[in-house]
């Protein structure tokens, strides 16, 4: 469970040590999945480490927002950041099936009506986290369901055999190392 302890008040905590609590709140998770990337590899190349560090600082920006928009409606920041992990990577990045943004939103289907089938105009990360939100409540809170109606529709089942099960197994392991690393999951 998350540490138990009361924040001071913003009038009494110095500014850098409120921004330093800010940046810190997800930096950790983030890092815990973004080194992901290099995982089951055994010496990177010199061409690979330099690739990692030019993309790892805009990647946990992106991280650093889905754990926001998160917080702001009570989702559990662990779970989006490790659905955007799985999803993305953290990157800003479009599908073959046309998911785009850190949370692989398919624009038709979850941005609002007034915005552009597109995505351009939608915020990518706001609808990821909506349908997020949606899943949660349709499956009762059970996370491998709401991931399996996450990343197949309202057809998606969390059964072995199934697609969207092996996508649920793959965002709850992420979410599992953060967990274990951090002490900081609703559900671990």
């Amino acid at each position: 469970m998350r540490n138990a302890h009361k924040p001071r008040a913003l009038d009494e905590t110095p500014r850098s040590l409120v921004l330093l609590e800010v940046i810190m709140e997800f930096f950790v998770p983030c890092w815990i999945a973004l080194a992901n990337l290099f995982q089951g590899v055994d010496t990177p190349s010199q061409s690979t480490v330099q690739k990692y560090t030019a993309e790892t600082f805009p990647r946990l920006k992106l991280c650093e927002e889905v754990g926001q928009a998160a917080k702001r409606v009570n989702i559990d920041p662990i779970l989006a950041i490790s659905v955007a992990f799985v999803e993305s990577g953290f990157s800003d990045t479009e599908s073959s099936k046309k998911a785009k943004g850190p949370l692989g939103v398919v624009a038709k289907y979850h941005c609002p009506k007034n915005k552009g089938a597109n995505g351009e105009k939608c915020d990518l990360i706001a609808a990821g986290i909506s349908a997020i939100e949606k899943t949660l409540q349709i499956s009762d809170f059970d996370y491998c369901s709401a991931l399996a109606i996450y990343n197949r529709g309202m057809n998606g089942k969390c059964e072995p055999g199934r697609s969207e099960y092996n996508y649920a197994l793959a965002v709850l392991d992420v979410y599992m190392q953060i967990c274990a690393a951090t002490d900081s999951c609703h559900t671990c």
